[in-house]
């Protein structure tokens, strides 16, 4: 009888279900450009417009076979005990949530939040873990925030409005319809420290249907491809989904549709960490490699895997240090910063002796590779007035480091910049660049001679490049390596 109703239930097509946003786009690409039938895999798109969550337990009933949802609602259901296996990254890139507030409320910056109450879709939700993951970035406590479930995003709209709750966090360009229309205000936003959707599937579907999946996998992989290949994509996105081409086109740039089969561990243990936190999940120990399912998906340890670049409490750190000299909000001067933003040895002296030693002046164009919280830039801009480039491969420090230079009025000076330097590279002006400095960022690079042909090729003729970083003298022994 199993294998009876094994094989009938594969006769029918996979059943996938998504949110109906933009981000689900090459679903509907590689319907219309017949890639699931080249793949030999017949395919229904199933949109869903309550979340992650009912997804979920649309999976679990056996509604749906495979789900696209936000990695931490996956993660925490997961973590709980679920069969539910991760089958790979979907968008590699995080999800930038927008933080907004009534028209007529009296908030008007992201700290007027502290002991706030937040709208949220559900218990559980996205937009309830990130208002506990943007308390914990701001150095808040956590218990002093609180929630009142409202609903879809118009719910949640008219809970600013009528001011039972003070703000809430939805997708920035899912919600920037309504901050163009005036139906609510955006203060700030936050962005999720792992990349925003994965794909999974119950285990007992991928042992029923394995090869189905695998081959939908390729054909949705095919389409991503062909999504960033399309410079006309952001006129379709635009006219599908009701948004600004102007927004679409910001969109489309900096979003990483992977639909890879892989899973970087450092995301699923950040996941983890602030699941944890906001206690859905209990305080213990997870081998998150138990998350996935080896025969689709491949675990991999990336540079975020490193414990140096877990550094999340350098932004908890600044926004405590900045409240309790009460400079929570509101302008900067760069100088004010300085005993909080410089993260290297020798804080401003050893950007003044790049400064001399690089012969920074006012026409000057610098890159900063590893810039954290972006002190260096603001200094270098604010003392000689020069243009400098902060890049920075965390996006939450990137994030902090841009609202910095805004508050310090730089930013007709200081560019920010988020992810691997060596792609961000691609994109930078050949010849253009009178010097690129950092501080302890180059022994981290595992191909350090390619990305000093990539700062040869960046650099004008006669500029300089500048590292202060750590070496071996002499060959290490077995104990000192250990």
């Amino acid at each position: 009888m199993a294998s009876e109703s094994q094989a009938k239930r594969s006769k029918r097509a996979l059943v996938v279900g998504g949110v109906p946003e933009h981000f689900n786009y090459p679903w509907h690409l590689a319907n219309e450009k017949g890639l699931f039938q080249k793949h030999g895999v017949e395919v229904e798109f199933r949109e869903q417009k309550l979340g992650t969550g009912a997804m979920v337990e649309a999976a679990k009933n056996g509604e749906l076979d495979l789900i696209i949802a936000l990695t931490e609602g996956l993660v925490a259901e997961m973590a709980t005990g679920s069969d539910l296996r991760l089958l790979g990254t979907y968008v590699k890139s995080p999800l930038c949530w927008a933080i907004s507030t009534g028209v007529t409320s009296s908030i008007n910056d992201v700290e007027d939040l502290r002991n706030g109450k937040f709208g949220i879709s559900r218990m559980g939700s996205g937009s309830q873990l990130m208002a506990y993951v943007l308390a914990i970035q701001r150095g808040w406590n956590t218990d002093e925030i609180s929630f009142e479930v409202k609903g879809d995003i118009n719910c949640l709209c008219d809970g600013v409005n009528d001011q039972s709750t003070d703000a809430f966090l939805w997708e920035t360009f899912t919600t920037k319809p309504y901050h163009d229309k005036g139906v609510v205000r955006r203060i700030g936003d936050i962005t999720t420290p792992w990349p925003c959707f994965m794909l999974a599937a119950k285990s007992s579907i991928i042992d029923e249907r394995l090869s189905e999946i695998q081959s939908c996998l390729s054909a949705v992989h095919e389409a991503a491809l062909l999504f960033h290949e399309d410079k006309m994509m952001p006129t379709q996105i635009a006219e599908k989904y009701g948004l600004q081409l102007a927004d679409a086109t910001k969109w489309y740039n900096n979003v990483d549709i992977a639909a890879s089969r892989f899973v970087s561990e450092a995301a699923l243990e950040k996941a983890v960490e602030a699941l944890k936190v906001c206690k859905r999940i209990p305080s213990t120990s997870y081998d998150v490699s138990t998350f996935i399912d080896i025969r689709v998906a491949e675990l991999y340890r990336d540079v975020l895997s490193m414990k140096l670049y877990d550094q999340s409490e350098l932004v908890i750190a600044i926004h405590r240090q900045l409240a309790a000299k009460g400079m929570s909000k509101g302008a900067l001067n760069f100088k004010d910063l300085l005993p909080f933003d410089q993260h290297h040895y020798y804080g401003t002296a050893a950007v003044d002796d790049v400064i001399q030693k690089c012969r920074l002046s006012e026409v000057s164009r610098v890159i900063n590779i590893g810039a954290g919280l972006g002190g260096p830039c603001r200094y270098i801009s604010g003392t000689v007035a020069c243009q400098t480039l902060a890049c920075e491969v965390q996006d939450d420090l990137n994030r902090t480091a841009a609202e910095l230079t805004e508050r310090c009025n730089l930013t007709s000076k200081v560019h920010h910049m988020s992810g691997d330097f060596m792609v961000l590279a691609q994109h930078l002006q050949r010849g253009g660049y009178d010097a690129i400095v950092s501080w302890l960022t180059v022994l981290h690079f595992s191909d350090r001679l390619q990305l000093f042909k990539q700062c040869y090729e960046l650099l004008r003729p006669g500029g300089f490049f500048f590292a202060a970083d750590f070496f071996a003298r002499n060959p290490l022994s077995h104990e000192e390596k250990m």
